[in-house]
């Protein structure tokens, strides 16, 4: 059972910023004044991305709770009077796409009554072009890499928006002062074709009548962070405090709501987050609820759709050491076991529930013969290291009221599942003997 009551409450109180360390990476690309009245503009493009293969190559851009099913790109720039930055490019193919602006403390914000994200079903196409993600639009795919020519957007950035806008997103939160940085996220989920090949759109700053156009920045431009410094801006775990600590056993901090707040978290997405001991050899971590359904495959569609309840679920499992890495693990024959499952990838059971089972590397295989069964790999590297689990809800359809979403955020467990129903994941540490011989029910008697 518990290795210690030291260790638990060190589970309790992790702290993780969602994103935060990565205004500090971007920030690492200098910036370069125009001749002149122009505008200050940083020296390329997205200098920062994300994504399976540069988490795999590179551990220190494995920071702060990254899904590997998504493509991240990130640019930091100046707030400056008058300044507005466009953004140009093809709708990708992919399951969902948006842009989000942060402030300086790394938190979404309105100006004028306008929100700082953007997602793609909202996205007014260029004129002659189609939305693949608009209700009336038809998604002709030219194979496995991208939509058909002539599926374009551009999306403006400004200081002086107002309600009802096409495309328009402010430029910085009321009140800022000229000089602050401001930081721009493109995200990308569940893509066609390999991590980083996805269309990056262009970007152009405008000031004082001077438009310059800036290149994207080659690979590896911005420095990777410090995985020995600090998380900046981190907030306590989720039931750190309240009725759901108290309920803590079997070394399992129940699924409750955990939001990022200024952490660069994304508008649209909503999480629960669990955090585990790992078990002793031959115990196992068992997690079962509904699957939400959801669009499958990695083509858009348009949004919202009858019938879905979400654009996209995942089950994520990160290692509890700064700055919060997914688990990584590369295995013996040269292929990496990432530490994410997203909808397409978890087996369901006649009745639409899913099993995921958090264990070692070596136990996979007798895991992957327990019928509906998913495995999720402990952490290699870190074997002892408490984990965090993290389940992403992301834009729910207004008709699915037990969306995470809707979760009160007070880090109770209790609340999460009173919302969520048969959507809540329950867990339990068990002996992989009776989770084989009893299946899940065997393991979860008496969890609710």
């Amino acid at each position: 059972m518990l290795r210690s009551q030291h260790a638990l409450m060190r589970l309790i109180a992790v702290s993780v910023a969602a994103c935060g360390a990565v205004a500090a990476i971007v920030s690492s690309a200098p910036a370069a004044a125009a001749n002149g009245p122009g505008p200050v503009t940083p020296s390329c493009a997205w200098p920062y991305a994300v994504n399976a293969d540069t988490i795999a190559s590179n551990p220190a851009y494995n920071v702060s709770n990254p899904d590997t099913a998504a493509d991240y790109w990130i640019m930091d720039f100046t707030v400056q009077q008058g300044l507005s930055i466009t953004l140009s490019g093809r709708f990708p193919d992919s399951r969902y796409m948006s842009f989000a602006v942060y402030g300086a403390n790394g938190a979404p914000f309105t100006d004028n009554g306008i929100g700082s994200e953007l997602t793609d079903y909202l996205i007014a196409p260029d004129h002659g072009s189609v939305n693949p993600w608009q209700p009336g639009s038809r998604h002709h795919s030219t194979g496995h890499h991208g939509i058909r020519p002539g599926g374009r957007y551009t999306v403006t950035l400004r200081s002086d928006v107002t309600p009802g806008e096409t495309n328009a997103l402010p430029l910085a939160p009321p009140g800022t002062p000229a000089g602050t940085t401001g930081s721009i996220f493109f995200r990308v989920y569940v893509s066609n074709g390999s991590p980083g090949q996805v269309p990056v759109p262009t970007v152009t700053f405008t000031q004082n009548g001077i438009s310059q156009r800036i290149h994207q920045c080659p690979p590896g431009v911005a420095t990777p962070p410090d995985t020995d410094a600090p998380v900046h801006g981190a907030a306590p775990a989720a039931g750190s405090a309240g009725p759901s600590a108290a309920a803590t056993s079997a070394g399992i901090l129940p699924f409750a709501r955990y939001t990022p707040g200024t952490n660069t978290p994304n508008p649209d997405t909503g999480q629960l987050r669990a955090a585990v001991l790992p078990p002793p050899s031959g115990d196992v971590m068992v997690i079962r609820a509904k699957a939400p359904t959801t669009p499958r495959g990695s083509q858009p569609s348009p949004w919202p759709a009858a019938g879905e309840d979400l654009r996209y679920w995942s089950m994520c499992i990160d290692v509890d050491v700064s700055p919060i890495p997914v688990v990584v693990n590369k295995l013996p024959d040269g292929t990496v076991d990432y530490g994410c499952r997203y909808d397409s990838q978890v087996r369901l059971d006649r009745n639409g529930y899913y099993t995921i089972v958090v264990g070692t590397e070596p136990e996979r295989a007798a895991i992957e013969r327990i019928p509906g069964a998913t495995f999720l790999p402990f952490s290699v590297t870190y074997p002892t290291q408490p984990h965090l689990l993290f389940l992403r809800n992301m834009l729910a359809n207004p008709a699915f009221a037990q969306a995470a979403q809707n979760v009160p955020d007070n880090g109770i467990a209790e609340s999460a599942e009173s919302v969520m129903g048969p959507y809540y994941p329950q867990s339990a540490i068990c002996p992989l003997a009776t989770l084989a011989s009893g299946g899940p029910e065997a393991c979860l008697s008496g969890t609710s």
